[in-house]
């Protein structure tokens, strides 16, 4: 054997084969498992902390999109709310100015006269009874001259239209009208005059300079600064709009008031979170609405902020950020926005958004911790998870070095090869193929290293994939939160707008589809139809449907009998909801072939006043298509619908009484007015430098005396009915400008009115003249008990009165010349004169 020098067996060489293969095996052994252990570590903080990123940007995310989503979802509702306060506005505006354009009519005081309603006070000022629907003050300085009572004569139609804008909103307290002659109508009557002193003028209040054209000239609407009442009405605001009359004048401003106790109650109940709040100012920063949760936290006291008062920052306490007099300007200049501030040591979200049809701000404000719970208690879970796969992979290791030892030391020799194999298999675990797999060969060390290589693998990836399963959930579960949201604003929406052609649209024939049309489109429905009962609750007829099937059932006329067919017809005998889930079993279910796709069906009934006058019937491709919110929300919508029905029947009945009762007066008037020239022998009156004097004949029309004469003609009418022509004639030929044109015929309106009044006093007159006469001649006549007597006296009285030469009275069915037997009484004037009254007047 060859000798081996000192220095070589200090060296590895000296070191038998099978030591070198195992403590070889060992150290590569070691260095492979090191190697990947330090890999899995790694890629396990690498991956948890990504997963930990990606989550807080996912329920940060989430947080700021539904603190934005509440935020825009509040912020419609208030603009709603001042939307439809000032759609009532410019409807008072435009009745207003509808009065005024027929004031040459409604200011005869037909039906209130203010030279007999209105009395002076001890003040000087002018008042009304105090049962009169509205308030009238007039200052004291001001005169009851024609025009202001025409002017007051007409306003006082308000009457009939006030009250109604009053009841339809609940929150308008007051709805008034200030005149440009100072006079005011205050509705409801609070006794004006009693409470405002004699010189008030009406047109120096803030609201009526505020709407006049000189600081309106674009003749908006427009809103008055908030203000606590002092009837208790809380935190209140005017909006007035000016009125305008047929010619463009300036009339007044008509104004109504609108307490904001609701809207405080709303921003109050906006929860966001645990302890979440929200406030809303207008563009000066005061305080429009604040829960008494926003008061606490800001550290500020009701009594030093009261609502109507501005936030003033040098007032404030000095806990409250400089950051947050920032904010609060993004907020009150109209902006929107999500902002990060920290008060009282939390960090908190506040988010801004504009209410644009008044111009003020809501602003929300949630601690931050409480939106991002989830992130909080989820990175817990990664962080534990990744803890537990360090140990068990340290573990795997322990056990991996310790197999790896015993295999080297028992099977050196056999290890070469498979733990060569096994090298490969680890570096591709540690190069990231985790679906490497170690070929096991038999039962030994090595078979069960590589098994052990393989479980270790096998958990790492379970381990990845449950925590990308988890991710996925929670996901799948804010998506699932985002669509219940997007179909309750869809539902929200659909009521909005059923509610807008409530308002918009009169008659139901427009209506009715538009309302079906509304709820299948924001409720993906596949068949929505109105059905409305007969007179005698014995048939129900489809009046409205959406869907191809519903246009043929309304083309022949579709019904069912109530109480019998269908559904429709059970809810509409029952007045009860009724819902399918299923339709093939149910009982009651009608199979109509026009709409063959049904699955599912739900039948509401539209009731008024206590009675079933028709059903909502909703209809579905897919069984159990109806929630139980979709059920809340159609019943709603079944009662707007009522109410849309109600409103069209009585605004039907309304037009037609009208129509009716001014048919009737206008063939009063073409009655008395056709019999007026004949009764008075009159044809008309002729106007001249020398004078006026009445017409022997009617002027003739004819267009030949235009050859001489330049003519102009203008029809004298009274409510729409021609009574006489207005007929102007000149020596000099010209042409009738517009302006002259223009004035003829308001004379001729002028005329018309004069005329009627005229008539209507000649026939009161001649009314009571006859009235007068069979008085006197009734007196007479009860002035003696002899019968005989009370005839002469009669026949002598009526023969006085009607100018009469005789006048006799024969008993009924006797024949004068064959029977002389009777009695005949008679009158004449030498009758009287010779004093024949008991002998000769009867024969």
């Amino acid at each position: 054997m060859k000798n081996i020098s000192p220095q070589n067996k200090t060296s590895f060489g000296a070191f038998s084969f099978r030591t070198r293969l195992i403590v070889g095996s060992v150290f590569i052994a070691f260095i492979a498992i090191a190697a990947m252990g330090y890999y899995i570590y790694y890629r396990a903080q690498a991956e948890s902390a990504y997963l930990t990123n990606q989550l807080d940007q996912s329920v940060q995310q989430h947080a700021e999109d539904e603190l934005s989503a509440v935020s825009s979802e509040q912020a419609n509702a208030l603009n709603n709310f001042f939307a439809s306060a000032k759609k009532d506005i410019v409807n008072l505006g435009s009745t207003t100015e509808k009065f005024f354009a027929q004031e040459t009519i409604l200011g005869t005081g037909t039906y209130w006269d203010a030279t007999q309603q209105l009395y002076r006070l001890p003040n000087g000022s002018w008042d009304n009874q105090r049962s009169d629907v509205g308030s009238v003050f007039i200052p004291a300085s001001v005169e009851l001259s024609d025009p202001l009572n025409q002017e007051l004569n007409t306003l006082k139609q308000l009457d009939f239209v006030a009250p109604t804008f009053l009841k339809s909103n609940p929150d308008a307290i007051a709805v008034y009208f200030g005149g440009g002659p100072g006079e005011t109508i205050y509705y409801p009557n609070i006794d004006l005059a009693s409470l405002v002193p004699p010189d008030f003028d009406i047109t120096k209040r803030p609201w009526f300079v505020k709407a006049a054209p000189a600081q309106n000239p674009s003749h908006a609407p427009v809103w008055s600064d908030p203000y606590l009442d002092a009837a208790q009405n809380g935190l209140v605001i005017t909006g007035s709009v000016p009125v305008f009359d047929s010619r463009g004048n300036f009339r007044g401003v008509a104004a109504m008031d609108f307490q904001l106790n609701r809207i405080t109650a709303l921003v109050s109940n906006i929860k966001v979170g645990e302890t979440g709040y929200a406030f809303l100012v207008d563009k000066d920063k005061r305080l429009i609405a604040m829960p008494p949760a926003a008061y606490a936290d800001l550290g500020i006291a009701p009594d030093a902020f009261p609502l109507g008062q501005p936030l003033d920052q040098t007032k404030a306490p000095p806990q409250i950020p400089a950051y947050f007099w920032t904010i609060l300007t993004s907020i009150s200049t109209g902006q929107s926005g999500l902002e990060t501030i920290s008060i009282n040591g939390i960090e908190r979200f506040v988010v801004y958004r504009p209410v644009p049809e008044i111009g003020y701000g809501l602003a929300i404000i949630v601690p931050s911790h409480e939106l991002l719970t989830g992130s909080i208690a989820a990175k817990e879970q990664i962080a534990q998870s990744s803890k537990n796969t360090l140990v068990l992979s340290g573990l795997l290791v322990a056990a991996i070095l310790l197999v790896s030892l015993i295999a080297a030391l028992t099977l050196g020799n056999r290890l070469a090869r498979p733990l060569g194999e096994l090298t490969r298999t680890a570096e591709e675990i540690a190069s990231g193929n985790l679906e490497a797999k170690a070929e096991v060969h038999g039962q030994d060390e090595i078979g069960v290293l590589a098994a052990a290589f393989n479980v270790m693998t096998s958990r790492l990836r379970n381990t990845l994939l449950g925590l990308e399963q988890r991710v996925a959930e929670r996901t799948s579960e804010l998506q699932i939160a985002n669509q219940k949201n997007e179909r309750r604003a869809r539902q929200f929406e659909a009521i909005a707008q059923v509610g807008r052609a409530i308002n918009s649209i009169r008659g139901t024939e427009e209506l009715l589809p538009k309302i079906a049309s509304v709820i299948s489109e924001q409720f993906g429905y596949y068949h929505v139809g109105i059905f409305l009962n007969d007179e005698n609750d014995f048939l129900t007829y489809l009046t409205a449907a959406n869907s191809e099937g519903g246009q043929k059932m309304l083309a022949r006329g579709h019904n069912l009998r109530v109480g019998e067919q269908g559904i429709v017809g059970n809810v509409a005998g029952t007045g009860q909801p009724r819902i399918a889930s299923s339709v093939g079993q149910d009982a009651a279910y009608f199979n109509n072939p026009d709409l063959p796709e049904t699955k599912s069906e739900m039948a509401l009934p539209l009731r008024s006043a206590g009675k079933v006058v028709g059903v909502l019937d909703v209809q579905s491709t897919e069984e159990n298509a109806f929630s139980d919110e979709d059920v809340s929300v159609l019943n709603t919508l079944a009662d707007q619908v009522t109410l849309a029905i109600d409103n069209a029947r009585l605004y039907e009945s309304t037009r037609r009484s009208l129509e009716e009762a001014e048919a009737l007066y206008r063939q009063y008037l073409r009655q008395a007015w056709s019999r007026l020239p004949r009764e008075q022998q009159l044809a008309g009156y002729r106007y001249t430098p020398r004078g006026a004097a009445p017409l022997d004949a009617p002027v003739s029309l004819d267009k030949d005396q235009e050859q001489t004469h330049t003519r102009l003609t203008v029809p004298i009418k009274l409510r729409g009915e021609l009574i006489g022509n207005l007929v102007i004639q000149s020596q000099d030929n010209r042409n009738w400008s517009q302006d002259q044109i223009d004035l003829v015929e308001a004379v001729a309106e002028r005329v018309a009115l004069s005329a009627e009044n005229a008539r209507l006093f000649d026939e009161t007159s001649r009314r009571a003249e006859r009235e007068r006469i069979v008085t006197e001649i009734t007196s007479k006549i009860r002035s003696t008990n002899d019968p005989d007597e009370m005839i002469r006296t009669a026949l002598d009285e009526l023969r006085n009165a009607l100018g009469a030469t005789q006048v006799q009275l024969i008993p009924q069915a006797i024949n004068v010349s064959q029977d002389n037997q009777h009695e005949i009484y008679s009158s004449t004037p030498q009758d009287t004169k010779d004093g024949q009254r008991g002998n000769g007047a009867k024969k």
